[in-house]
C-alpha cells in the first residue's frame, strides 16, 4: 500500500471539507456484494494479531494498525480524502477499508473504556460519532458508534467503529466505505470483524522454566513457500542474511534461545547448474556429524532426518532435508535437553504439519 494513513489526520482536513462540499460531484457506481471464494489470514508477527480478509484485496500494516481495502485504487482514493478532506469518487473508486488499530493505556494516560470513550468522541468530533451500541471484538466486550459524513458534493464516508479494551491497551476497528458501498458491503465486514483475533494476554510466571515452554494452543504461519502451525508463544523471523546460497530462511523462537526451529530453502536450478536432492543432503548433512540418519515422511514428500552431533553441552539437535518441485528444504531443530519432554514433541508437531510451495 503506498500511502499509509490514519483517521485521526482525516478530522482536522474534513472541517475545511463541509464547506467546499458543494463544488463537487461524482460518478457514481451501484454497489454490488461480491462473491467471496476464498479468505487470507494475516497474523501480526510481532503482537499476535490475527484477522481473515478476502483473497486478492490489498493489506498494508505496521507497528500500530493493520489496513485492509478492497483495492489499491480505493486505498489512493481514501488516502485522498483523509488528506484533503474531500473527494469525488468516480465508478473505479469506490469501495471499503478496514482499519485494526490499538492504544496501550499508559499512551492516552486512561486504562477504562469509559475514559476512552471520552477520547474517541473528542478525536473524531468531525465525524459526530453517534448511535452507541454494545460490541464484540473476539472475547473483549465494548462498544460501537456509527458516522456519516460528507466528502463531496454526491459522496459520502459511511462506517463504525469498534472499541474494546484488552491486555492493557484499546483496540479500535473501523470499518467503512463510500456512498452505498459500506451498507452493501456490510456482510463481508461482520465476517472480518468475527475473524480477528486479538493477541494473547501476557501471563506471569514465578518459574522462568514454566514461560519458556512451548503452549499448547497453535497458531498458523504461513507465505510463498511453507506453512506450518507453531506454539503461540513462539515467534516467527526472517532473518535479511541468507544462508549459503538459500533463496528464503526463517527462524522459529520463544523465550528460551537454546530451543529454536530453523527452515531454509535452497534452489535446484542455479547458475552453476542443477543440484541433485541426494547431492545437497551429501554436502550438507557432514556439517552436523551425524550420530545417525533416517527417514521420514513430510507432507507426502521423504525426507533425509539426521540425529546430530550435540553443538554445545546439554543441546539436542534434529536435521530433515526435502524436496519439492524445485525446492530443498533444510530444517534444523534445537532443544536444551534437561526439558525434551516438553521441546521434542512441540518441534516434531511443528515439522508434522509442514506444507511445502
Amino acid at each position: 500500500m503506498k500511502h499509509p494513513f490514519s483517521h485521526i489526520s482525516f478530522i482536522a482536513a474534513v472541517l475545511i471539507a463541509v464547506a467546499l462540499a458543494g463544488s463537487f460531484s461524482s460518478c457514481k457506481k451501484q454497489a454490488e456484494l461480491p462473491v467471496v471464494a476464498e479468505w487470507d489470514t494475516f497474523q501480526d508477527p510481532i503482537n499476535g494479531l490475527e484477522v481473515q480478509y478476502p483473497k486478492g484485496w490489498l493489506l498494508n500494516t505496521d507497528p500500530k494498525r493493520t489496513k485492509v481495502y478492497s483495492s489499491q485504487t480505493v486505498a489512493d482514493k481514501f488516502y485522498e480524502v483523509y488528506s484533503q478532506g474531500s473527494g469525488t469518487v468516480n465508478a473505479e473508486q469506490g469501495g471499503v477499508e478496514i482499519e485494526i488499530s490499538s492504544e496501550k493505556f499508559k499512551e492516552v494516560n486512561v486504562g477504562t473504556l469509559e475514559a476512552y470513550k471520552a477520547t474517541i468522541l473528542k478525536n473524531y468530533a468531525a465525524l459526530n460519532l453517534a448511535g452507541e451500541q454494545p460490541a464484540t471484538i473476539g472475547k473483549e466486550n465494548g462498544f460501537k458508534f456509527a458516522y456519516k459524513v460528507k466528502v463531496g458534493k454526491e459522496t459520502t464516508l459511511q462506517g463504525e467503529k469498534i472499541i474494546v479494551a484488552h491486555d492493557s491497551a484499546f483496540y479500535t476497528v473501523s470499518i467503512s466505505g463510500f456512498n452505498d458501498y459500506f451498507v452493501v458491503y456490510k456482510p463481508i465486514f461482520d465476517k472480518i470483524v468475527e475473524s480477528i483475533k486479538l493477541p494473547k494476554a501476557k501471563i506471569s510466571y514465578k518459574d522462568p522454566n514454566a514461560a519458556a515452554l512451548p503452549s499448547a494452543e497453535v497458531t498458523k504461519f504461513s507465505n510463498d513457500f511453507v506453512e506450518f502451525m507453531h506454539p503461540d508463544n513462539y515467534d516467527v523471523t526472517m532473518p535479511k542474511e541468507k544462508k549459503g546460497g538459500s533463496i528464503h530462511t526463517l527462524h522459529l523462537e520463544g523465550l528460551r534461545k537454546d530451543c529454536t526451529f530453523d527452515l531454509d530453502v535452497f534452489p535446484t536450478k542455479t547458475d552453476k547448474g542443477e543440484v541433485k536432492f541426494e547431492k545437497f543432503v551429501e554436502d550438507n548433512k557432514a556439517k552436523f556429524k551425524p550420530k545417525s540418519t533416517g527417514t521420514q515422511n513430510i507432507d507426502g514428500a521423504n525426507a533425509v532426518v539426521i540425529a546430530a552431533v550435540s553443538p554445545a553441552k546439554d543441546i539436542e539437535r534434529s536435521v530433515y532435508f526435502t524436496t519439492k518441485g524445485d525446492k530443498i528444504y533444510q530444517v534444523v531443530v534445537t532443544w536444551y535437553k534437561p526439558l525434551t519432554n516438553d521441546f521434542k514433541p512441540a518441534f516434531d508437531k511443528v515439522v508434522a504439519s509442514l506444507k511445502l510451495k
